[in-house]
């Protein structure tokens, strides 16, 4: 159980760290202040542009890939042999640095939506599985002009890919996905509400509709 705690521990503990919040202190900027007041990449573009955007998305992967890959080592090397597998404590690592991502201890529980950092784990554990979800949130985007839904569609996906067309993958990863799935459909429960509400922001020049309409 010790390399199970540490494990979780150390992957919240690097997952608090939220790189929109972080980064913007250089520019006295709050993301969580403009836009949707959502501390993820998405808000952050709106809020100071691509390269500071593009700045808090390789953050917060990057926090993701280390949870996953050497800390998830560390604790499963000083819990020793006969407890959790490694497999599994990089699960709840992935599990425990995407929930950070959201619930920050560092910055009073408010932080982003989880996409980019869960993305992040599935990037060290099966990186195919990435250039599929990835795919999927792509074609939902250009057919629809909207981030959020494109997001849970394809959070959506991850357990379906993984059930019938990866299915050479470990229980792990399946329920990853599972977990994975359900939680950023909750942290997305405001963008849900919106779009049946009729106030959810599309991006129409991403759209498919969009380009045939501007080059008629």
């Amino acid at each position: 159980m010790l390399e199970l705690g540490l494990s979780l521990l150390f992957a919240y503990l690097i997952g608090s760290i939220n790189f929109s919040l972080a980064l913007g202190r250089f520019r006295n900027l709050d993301v969580r202040e403009v836009g949707s007041g959502n501390a993820g990449a998405t808000n952050a573009l709106r809020a100071a542009g691509f390269r500071f955007a593009f700045a808090v998305m390789i953050g917060d992967v990057g926090k993701a890939l280390l949870a996953v890959g050497p800390l998830a080592t560390l604790a499963h090397t000083i819990g020793g042999e006969h407890g959790f597998s490694l497999a599994w404590l990089q699960v709840a690592a992935g599990a425990s640095v995407t929930v950070a991502h959201c619930y920050p201890l560092w910055h009073e529980f408010r932080g982003g939506k989880g996409f980019a950092t869960l993305l992040g784990s599935y990037l060290m554990l099966h990186p195919p599985l990435v250039g599929a979800v990835l795919g999927v949130w792509v074609l939902v985007l250009i057919s629809t002009g909207y981030v959020g839904v494109a997001t849970i569609v394809a959070a959506l996906s991850a357990p379906l890919v993984l059930a019938f067309l990866m299915s050479g993958t470990g229980p792990e990863m399946l329920w990853l996905g599972i977990g994975g799935a359900l939680f950023i459909a909750w942290t997305h429960r405001s963008n849900i509400r919106d779009l049946l509400d009729g106030n959810e922001y599309r991006f129409d020049r991403v759209r498919i509709g969009h380009w045939f309409k501007s080059g008629g």
